[in-house]
């Protein structure tokens, strides 16, 4: 699924995440699944993905990416 960029911004103030934690949301709606899907687009290495997708699970209160991306796609459309 693709946001555009009011509704990333929209994410980005209701989760108060960074630049980069909303590129990555960005990413895993887009389907990039594993973190070194993630490092790779991003130029970051794998451990720094990891980090920021467990920061976002916090974020979020959520446990995985799917949860992540339905919690996502649902205060959107709320």
């Amino acid at each position: 699924m693709e946001l555009t960029p009011n509704q990333l911004e929209q994410i980005r103030k209701q989760y108060r995440l960074s630049p980069r934690e909303t590129q990555i949301v960005d990413l895993i709606l887009r389907g990039y699944d594993s973190n070194a899907e993630i490092a790779l687009v991003l130029d970051i290495t794998d451990g720094t993905a990891k980090q920021y997708v467990h920061d976002l699970y916090g974020k979020t209160q959520t446990s995985s990416k799917l949860r992540l991306a339905l919690k996502i796609i649902n205060s959107i459309h709320e």
